[in-house]
């Protein structure tokens, strides 16, 4: 996954998993000045297969997704 800030993708900001069971954690910080930004998980470019999150991800106990966007200033 990456993040998109108005239309551009912040190379920097890339995660995925290495295997079908693995986590997938990033944390980035993003700066704009611009009002009314957009930003937007996606997919990068090229990218040959959806990402499938499973109820049970390799294991027994139930998968949870989380994203948290902060404001600061």
């Amino acid at each position: 996954m990456i993040l998109n800030l108005n239309g551009e993708d912040l190379a920097y900001t890339v995660v995925g998993k290495a295997t079908g069971a693995s986590q997938i954690v990033g944390m980035a910080i993003v700066t704009t000045t611009v009002t009314d930004s957009v930003l937007t998980v996606r997919n990068p470019a090229g990218t040959a297969a959806a990402l499938t999150i499973t109820p049970l991800a390799g294991g027994t106990r139930p998968v949870s997704a989380h994203l948290v966007i902060t404001q600061i200033g």
